[in-house]
């Protein structure tokens, strides 16, 4: 059996319709829909206590329902939804507040501003986002981001090493197969493939792994602990 690591965007399609599947993606991405609210409000939010975060779950959900695969990066456009259903809650409030205003130029200009903005930040928020999204992966694996940064080879050549050693799994059926079933390195497998020490594998496990499951969710702007190329 060949292990294939689903995309997010795949993710996103299969879960469609399916709380058994929906329930735990939400649950995944709540930091990451928090911290689109947040900087929406400029302060720290709760679950269960701030309309914001709920409007923001109800828009993430609305973002999984009408995501086209083909089109852009799911993130992304779960990012702008979220932006957009918070704009209109807060253009709520202030009808709510004033029901005698109409048409007001300076929404205008803020949902320009708005999306200027979202434009600015798309390419850092994706970056957090992935760092969300990584985070939570390693997390099974019983791997932190702190650990991963301690495990970081200092050496240049001893990054290079494992970055080969990586994409070699990564890229062979069996060794990735072997991997992802045991959690636990092929160090025997790995030696006949490549000239290296078993011991500088087994100091390099948990930084290796680290690399393999970065490349097969093909995450486009993580750099591993300083080691991505």
């Amino acid at each position: 059996m060949v292990i294939y690591r689903e995309t997010l965007e795949e993710r996103v399609i299969k879960a469609r319709g399916d709380n058994d599947l929906i329930g735990p993606l939400i649950k995944e991405f709540k930091p990451f829909i928090a911290s689109i609210a947040q900087k929406k409000v400029g302060h720290y939010l709760e679950y269960g206590v701030d309309d914001e975060l709920s409007v923001g779950l109800i828009a993430f959900k609305e973002a999984i329902d009408s995501f086209k695969e083909d089109r852009c990066k799911f993130l992304s456009f779960a990012r702008m939804v979220i932006s957009m259903r918070l704009i209109d809650h807060f253009r709520k409030q202030v009808r709510n507040i004033d029901n005698t205003a109409g048409d007001d130029p300076q929404e205008d200009l803020w949902d320009r501003q708005s999306i200027e903005l979202y434009q600015l930040e798309n390419e850092e928020e994706d970056r957090k986002a992935e760092v969300v999204q990584y985070s939570y992966m390693l997390s099974q694996w019983n791997i932190s981001l702190l650990e991963l940064v301690k495990a970081s080879p200092r050496s240049q050549e001893l990054k290079n090493q494992y970055q080969k050693v990586a994409k070699m799994i990564a890229g062979n059926s069996y060794l990735l197969e072997d991997l992802m079933q045991t959690k636990r390195l092929p160090i025997k497998e790995i030696e006949k493939e490549m000239p290296i020490h078993r011991k500088k594998l087994e100091r390099g496990r948990i930084y290796i792994i680290a690399m393999v499951l970065a490349i097969i969710s093909g995450f486009s702007y993580m750099s591993i602990a300083g080691g991505g190329n």
